[in-house]
């Protein structure tokens, strides 16, 4: 049976052999794809703030309370669905 530090070194080898099989165009594209998505990921969470503070200043500190896990639910759906489609994008881009 393999050790924990065995298998982390297995693993972390097959990420720098796969990464070493990439274009250095393939490397520039991922990259951009990467930087294009964090900055969808930081307008929609701009977005969704603001959102919550106005819901916050309209409402009562009791139900905005009572809301609070469905704002955090929203982000985190937001996100998810920002990050599965770049990583999508990557997975193109390595063919």
């Amino acid at each position: 049976m393999k050790s924990a530090l065995e298998l982390a070194m297995e693993k972390t080898e097959s990420m720098v052999d796969e990464k070493a099989k990439l274009t250095p165009e393939q490397l520039e594209a991922i990259d951009e794809v990467k930087k294009e998505y964090e900055a969808k990921w930081a307008e929609q969470e701009i977005v969704l703030n603001e959102r919550i503070k106005k819901i916050s200043s309209e409402t009562d500190p009791q139900t905005f309370a009572e809301h609070q896990k469905q704002f955090q639910d929203e982000k985190n759906r937001v996100r998810e669905q920002i990050f599965e489609e770049r990583d999508q994008k990557i997975a193109q881009i390595r063919g």
